[in-house]
């Protein structure tokens, strides 16, 4: 509570902070609890007319500056602070009288020129865009500010100025896009403003498929499906509204349509490849290509992109030296709250105390969160990459003189691949984002272990060479992780099977099976709990009809925060794995809330994850080779309770003994991997498959 001088002086200097740190609505809080008890108080007033004017509330401020300069009026900034805000609140007859007034008082210099000069600009601008004809915008001068404000992150602020602008443009269409996109980096409910926009512009594609972006920003998959089919009616050759459309298709499950309309767009732009990027991961989501197929699909990747950057690739200029300092650079999209972080942050925590590697991340999130600030230290450099082009991203990482290049992302969403294949570092590597090859012959290691991939069983399906570690990477369980509680089966007197990966995973193939086991289990229950919201998940269900499982064998969640999702396992007995592409985050927390995970042991390393834990876990007996052993070991788990509720007690004292709570471990071993290739390349030899130790 301010109660005297002194805390009026502690309150201000603390709103300055706040303000200086981007903190403006907190800020102008405390300047007006200030003003509540000393309402004529000079460099309050001040402060808040400034704080104000730069959010675009010039009106608002002009009280502010006007008691300030009234107060002092022999402080020159509290003039011009007032006439600033009167030219940008358009009272341009008012600017010129406080003007005159000012100049009379003494007030002279080159900000005084330059109020003038900025006071005829605004009043040539005004008288233009009054003679104008048609729809009326806010001056180039705000949308500047606007634009500035969402670089420097201020969103709440542009939120304020915007919700004011558009009242007096409610026909500004860049102004409802503005509005949109700064709702959705807040996660925020955008969709009005979109439709806002949409409204405005209702003929244009483009629109449409802006829309469809904010829909599918929201969650609303089945709308944001329509949009983007509404744009392709309009503009029949619009590349990026097929790859949309087949993103938000592949969201809800229908991974074979999805692949129609990525093939689509292809045909129109062969050269998309980030769209390129997205059909490999749906086609490795699939049934309908076996290995050999897709691994085809994955060199015709990249044959094609590489061949216009092959002929370029450098001769690297780096010095041949055994015992140097290597500059190891981690390229991903993903440093951020994402399942990546799971799997790469304990190695990180290590492998940045290696005295002889210094770490670079290229960080190509445009999105920072508390993940991200917590990664950062761990770099000796950080870079943020995502609005460099992939020829700028390949020079700066030659730049930096990166020895050994590290990709997370594989053909996941926002990869750089591009720079990848332009050979920007003499060694190159792929790992953890993408279960399986990039198809870039640039890329010249895959890191992986035996469990994953066997010694010589998959090299045929890479163009990298293999590299096995003792595990592929350590996993540490989120903070938030509730006990593990007794087998629900118990007191249900039913066996829960539960799934809890994404709904693209859940095959047709996969459906099947999972139905001849439930009806093999009469009483048995199905928890789904990663469903998309707004019914996106229809077809699933009805899927499950077909084969004479309905709604009420189902208990379906959808996604939700850490902790809930956690806790759900608490209604699960066994959890059922995807294929050909298994769950294997999922399958950890699973792991460590007591669930193992019944699944098949596949024939590609999309489809050998779950199996990898399980066996990491030494828990075989939930490893399968065939659909009729899964419904055999289903139907015998669910005869065999209390099997299972013994292993739910002992499984995370399991997980800790095991290669995949070993970061350290696994650090050490990544050191000597990256230290044995670069002795390989100091010596002219080829990359080669080889294991650590060696």
């Amino acid at each position: 509570m301010i109660q005297n001088t002194e805390d009026i002086t502690q309150t201000l200097q603390r709103a300055l902070q706040l303000h200086d740190s981007g903190h403006w609505l907190e800020a102008e809080q405390l300047l007006h609890t200030i003003l509540a008890v000393s309402p004529h108080q000079p460099q309050t007033n001040y402060q808040l007319g400034l704080l104000l004017q730069e959010s675009l509330r010039a009106s608002e401020s002009l009280p502010y500056f006007n008691t300030a300069l009234e107060q002092d009026p022999q402080n020159a900034p509290h003039w011009l602070g007032y006439i600033g805000a009167l030219i940008d609140a358009s009272r341009y007859e008012d600017a010129k009288l406080v003007l005159t007034y000012g100049r009379d008082a003494g007030l002279d210099g080159e900000s005084v020129h330059y109020l003038e000069q900025l006071l005829a600009q605004r009043q040539a601008e005004s008288l233009q865009l009054a003679s104008a004809i048609g729809e009326q915008l806010p001056a180039a001068h705000i949308q500047e500010k606007l634009i500035q404000l969402f670089l420097n992150k201020r969103y709440q602020v542009a939120e304020v100025a915007l919700q004011q602008l558009l009242e007096s443009y409610p026909k500004w269409l860049t102004g409802w896009k503005m509005m949109s996109d700064i709702l959705l980096v807040q996660k925020k409910d955008a969709r009005l403003a979109a439709s806002n926009a949409l409204a405005l512009n209702k003929d244009d594609a483009q629109e449409y498929c802006y829309y469809g972006l904010v829909l599918k920003g929201q969650g609303d998959l089945v709308n944001a499906a329509a949009a983007f089919k509404r744009a392709i009616t309009l503009q029949p050759d619009y590349a990026a509204a097929y790859n949309n459309l087949g993103i938000v298709t592949k969201d809800m499950g229908d991974v074979a349509t999805a692949v129609v309309y990525y093939r689509k767009a292809l045909a129109i732009n062969p050269g998309y490849a980030s769209c390129y990027s997205n059909l490999l991961f749906c086609l490795s989501h699939t049934d309908i290509v076996n290995a050999a197929d897709l691994f085809a699909e994955h060199r015709k990747f990249g044959s094609q992109y590489e061949a216009v950057y092959k002929s370029a690739w450098p001769k690297h200029s780096h010095q041949s030296n055994l015992t140097k300092c290597l500059n190891v650079g981690f390229v991903s999209a993903d440093f951020r709250e994402h399942s990546l972080a799971s799997f790469f942050e304990p190695v990180l925590e290590h492998l940045s105390q290696v005295t002889d590697i210094a770490l670079h991340a290229y960080a190509n999130n445009a999105l920072e969160d508390e993940v991200t600030q917590r990664l950062k230290p761990k770099f000796k450099h950080w870079n943020k990459v995502d609005e460099l082009t992939d020829a700028a991203l390949a020079e700066k990482i030659r730049a930096d003189r990166i020895d050994i290049l590290v990709d997370l992302d594989g053909h996941t969403a926002g990869n750089r691949l591009m720079s990848f294949a332009m050979k920007p570092a003499p060694i190159q590597i792929s790992w953890l984002g993408y279960l399986a090859t990039t198809g870039l012959t640039a890329m010249d290691y895959y890191l992986a272990d035996a469990h994953l991939l066997p010694p010589g069983k998959f090299d045929q399906q890479f163009t990298e060479r293999i590299v096995q570690l003792p595990a592929n990477a350590p996993f540490i369980p989120s903070v938030l992780s509730p006990e593990v509680h007794t087998l629900p089966a118990l007191n249900n007197g039913f066996i829960t099977f539960g799934c809890f990966n994404r709904v693209e995973k859940i095959t047709p193939s996969v459906i099947k099976l999972w139905a001849k086991l439930l009806n093999a289990v009469p009483n048995s229950k199905l928890l789904l709990g990663a469903m998309p919201k707004n019914g996106s998940y229809d077809g699933l269900v009805s899927q499950l009809s077909s084969h004479a499982v309905g709604m009420d064998r189902l208990i379906i969640h959808h996604r939700s925060n850490m902790e809930s999702y956690l806790k759900l396992h608490d209604m699960v007995d066994v959890c059922l794995d995807t294929f050909p592409s298994n769950g294997v985050t999922t399958t950890c927390h699973a792991a460590w809330m007591g669930v193992p995970t019944l699944c098949i042991e596949g024939q590609s390393l999309m489809s050998r994850g779950a199996m990898a834990v399980m066996l990491h876990l030494g828990l075989p007996e939930f490893v399968v080779k065939s659909h009729e052993d899964f419904i055999s070991k289903g139907i015998y788990f669910a005869e065999h309770l209390q099997d299972l509720s013994e292993l739910r007690t002992t499984l995370r004292k399991k997980f800790n003994d095991s290669a995949l709570n070993q970061p350290k471990l696994i650090s050490d071993n990544l050191t000597l991997a990256l230290r044995f290739m670069w002795v390989r390349w100091c010596k002219s030899q080829p990359a080669t498959s080889f294991k650590v130790p060696n």
